[in-house]
C-alpha cells in the first residue's frame, strides 16, 4: 500500500531543470478535478491556484476561491506546490481553505546552499562534509521550524 499525490494543472517557475512560462501554466478547473479524482482514486491533490515552483520575481496572485471551489466538490487532502516565498498570510489562508501540506522546497534549497556557501568562505580549504553538511541541515531546521510554525503545525501531536 502507498499513498498516491497528483497535480492537476500546471504550474509556471522553474523546477528540476524544467521551465515552464506563465503562458503555459494553468490553473487547476475545479470540476475537472473532481471527475480526476473520482477516476483515479488519489490520495491527495496538488492543485495548481497561482504558485509557481521557484521563486517570485512579484507578489503571486492566489485564486483563494478556485480553491474553496474544489475544496467544496473534492473529499481528499489538498496541497500547495510551489509555496517557496509565498506570503506568509497567502499560505494560512489556503490552509484555512483545506490545504493539508505545503511544499517549500526552493527555501529549503536555498538554506542549505547560502549556509554550505558560507562556511565554505569562512573555511576555503575544507573539505569534511560532516562540518559542512552540518551548517546546511542546520540552516534548512530554521525553514522547516519557522513553517511549522506559518502552517500552525507546532505541538499538534501527542506523545
Amino acid at each position: 500500500d502507498c499513498s498516491v499525490e497528483a497535480e492537476l494543472g500546471r504550474l509556471g517557475g522553474v523546477e528540476d531543470d524544467m521551465s515552464v512560462d506563465a503562458e503555459s501554466a494553468f490553473l487547476t478547473d475545479p470540476q475537472e478535478a473532481k471527475r480526476f479524482v473520482e477516476l483515479t482514486g488519489v490520495d491527495s491533490l496538488a492543485v495548481a491556484i497561482g504558485t509557481a515552483h521557484g521563486l517570485y520575481s512579484k507578489t503571486p496572485k492566489i485564486d483563494f476561491q478556485r480553491l474553496a471551489e474544489i475544496r467544496e466538490v473534492v473529499d481528499v487532502p489538498l496541497v500547495l506546490h510551489g509555496a517557496s516565498d509565498v506570503p506568509d498570510e497567502f499560505v494560512r489562508r489556503t490552509i484555512e481553505l483545506g490545504v493539508t501540506k505545503v511544499n517549500v522546497a526552493t527555501e529549503l534549497k536555498i538554506a542549505f546552499a547560502g549556509a554550505v556557501k558560507a562556511w565554505f568562505a569562512e573555511n576555503p580549504q575544507g573539505n569534511d562534509p560532516r562540518y559542512y553538511m552540518r551548517v546546511g541541515m542546520d540552516a534548512m531546521k530554521e525553514v522547516v521550524r519557522n513553517k511549522i510554525n506559518v502552517c500552525g503545525s507546532a505541538n499538534r501531536i501527542s506523545a
